[in-house]
């Protein structure tokens, strides 16, 4: 049962935001594969702080633990969110007293791009920097980026597959297997109605390194009260900060989005926010050029 409602689940994600039309077919092949299959680590792990000191560390034998894998492909500050992924795994340690840990795999392009990326979102866990791409040569992950985030059990097999930075729903599911008293699911049983003010900024010439921050209106016309469960933004350069509270219908809520340009010329970026609204997500857009 729970293996049909996940592929459901992920099914009706990718056939709303997915251009392929086979998607759902490849997202249940996908999941029946990895379901209950073992992750085999390699032996000879390196792990290491911020991608530079080399420390002590090995894989815990804890009931739960979320492992990532990262390769070399495409940008990988888009991919990784890793500003996300510090407010995701300070959740997990609050639900539960930080006895589910989580194992950060990368096979990076760019090592300096990558210990940017680590210390500017200040991701102080250890993290395995894996040159010569070892767990994904014993293992074979999906080349797809959004299945290549685990749930696993004590004995290292997959009790879910999905991303939880990407997805709120997987996000959802995570925290309520590794959680089931503390955390409750906060999705209200009813959509409402908002209007954005302005959904497009144009940012005009930016200096890189330079953040500039908008904010995005966004108002209650319907007749419950507003809830976003999640927001992904495009590039790992932009971040987004809102107030958690529900929204009631006639008010109206901030969404302040930061960006803070790395790469010069004409950027487009986009913030998707994920709530209960009708046609979810919502997308803001920001434009400009870099120099």
């Amino acid at each position: 049962m729970r293996l049909h409602f996940f592929i459901l689940l992920l099914g009706t994600y990718f056939l709303l935001f997915s251009c392929k039309e086979d998607s759902q077919k490849e997202i249940a092949k996908i999941v029946t594969e990895w379901q209950n299959k073992e992750i085999i680590f390699p032996e000879d792990m390196v792990f290491t702080r911020y991608g530079q000191d080399t420390i002590q560390y090995g894989i815990p034998g804890s009931d739960y633990k979320i492992l990532l894998y990262v390769d070399s492909v495409g940008c990988t500050g888009c991919k990784l969110q890793l500003h996300k992924w510090s407010e995701f795994i300070a959740e997990v340690d609050s639900l539960t007293s930080g006895n589910v840990p989580v194992l950060f795999f990368f096979h990076p392009k760019d090592m300096r791009e990558l210990t940017y990326l680590l210390k500017r979102d200040a991701i102080t866990i250890p993290v395995c920097i894996d040159d010569k791409d070892q767990l994904n040569a014993i293992n074979r992950f999906p080349s797809r980026d959004d299945f290549q985030c685990f749930l696993l059990d004590k004995d290292n097999k997959v009790v879910y597959i999905g991303n939880p930075i990407h997805n709120p729903r997987i996000k959802e599911m995570y925290l309520s297997r590794v959680a089931p008293e503390a955390h409750t699911v906060t999705y209200p049983s009813q959509n409402t109605i908002v209007q954005a003010d302005q959904t497009e900024f144009n940012l005009g010439t930016l200096k890189r390194g330079n953040p500039t921050k908008v904010t995005a209106l966004i108002r209650n016309v319907g007749e419950v009260p507003f809830v976003v469960y999640d927001t992904k933004a495009s590039c790992g350069c932009t971040s987004v900060r809102y107030k958690k509270e529900p929204t009631v219908p006639g008010s109206s809520m901030e969404i302040e989005i930061t960006y803070n340009a790395e790469d010069s010329g004409y950027f487009n970026r986009t913030i998707s926010i994920y709530g209960n609204m009708d046609n979810s997500p919502l997308i803001i857009r920001l434009k400009g050029n870099t120099n």
